[in-house]
Formats: C-alpha cells, structure tokens, sequence
C-alpha cells in the first residue's frame, strides 16, 4: 500500500465536514488501512466507538446508519487521501483529534494483529493530528491498560483457584 500523505495537497474544494462525520471518515479509513478493505469486525467496532464518544450521546441507530453512510458517500466522492486529509482539517479542537486518533487506534487493534502498513498508518495520522508521542502512549495506556489489568486480575484468580484445589 503506498504511503498516505495526511496533509498539504487539498484540493480547493468548499466541503467543510462537522466533527463527527471527520471522525467517522478516519475510522473507516483507518479500516482500511492494511489493504483488506472495511470486514465485519471493524465496521462492528467503529460503531461501538462512536456510540461510546461525547458528542454522539443522542444519536439513534438510524443517525449512525445515516452517518456512515454520509462518510462512505464522501469517501467515493472525494477519493479516500482527499476525503481523509479533508477529515483532519475540519476536526477543530485537540480533544476532536485525540478522539479520531483513539477511534483509529481501536478499529486498528479489534482484530489483534497491527501489521506494518497500519503501525504506519498510525505512525502516520499522529503526526497529522499533532499528537506528541508521550500523548500517544498515555492514550493507548487509557484505552488498552485498563483492558490488561482486567486480564491480569483474571490470571491471578485462576492461578489462586488453582492452587487452592491443589491443597486439598
């Protein structure tokens, strides 16, 4: 997959995208981003996530669909680089940015494998979004460490049950 240059060459279009359909647009994208196309598990995914976002508290099931499909729509008319360098721009905080960046880091990682083409994909949006790499490790810990722990804890129960029937 050739390397998605994220800023500079827009074209002079008039589209302006509101935050939420910026949001949507990186997520599919970053779907995509290891050359196999939106599956299942990452549509089912970047739904959880915007359902989970502030900002999207009062949408319906129907807002959702009509949502995606407003991005994909945009994403055929604009071409995926143009369409995803258009996303970027129009997020207008750092807290929108960090969302995009948390919604493409988990519709990533749903499937457990983070080949080369997506770590650089990621690499790659960061750096667009302006997020330093100390942020990036802190918002990885917030997504993914709490998720560790749990598994860690369940470990350890396991392992005291087991040691507890050895005893008897």
């Amino acid at each position: 997959m050739p390397k998605r240059k994220f800023y500079g060459s827009r074209r002079n279009t008039q589209v302006t995208l509101e935050p939420e359909l910026a949001i949507a647009i990186i997520g599919i994208t970053s779907s995509i981003a290891d050359g196999d196309g939106l599956g299942h598990k990452e549509d089912y995914v970047l739904g959880e996530m915007l359902c989970s976002m502030a900002g999207f508290e009062e949408y319906s099931e129907q807002d959702y669909v009509e949502l995606y499909n407003r991005a994909v729509e945009i994403l055929q008319q604009e071409g995926i680089d143009e369409a995803f360098n258009l996303a970027i721009a129009c997020l207008p905080n750092q807290d929108y940015k960090e969302a995009a960046y948390v919604t493409a880091l988990v519709v990533i990682a749903c499937d457990g494998d983070v080949p080369d083409e997506e770590a650089e994909f990621l690499a790659n949006l960061q750096d667009a979004l302006n997020i330093s790499n100390k942020r990036a490790e802190e918002i990885f810990e917030e997504v993914y460490g709490e998720e560790e722990e749990e598994e860690e804890t369940e470990r350890q129960r396991k392992h005291k049950r087991r040691g507890k029937k050895g005893r008897r």
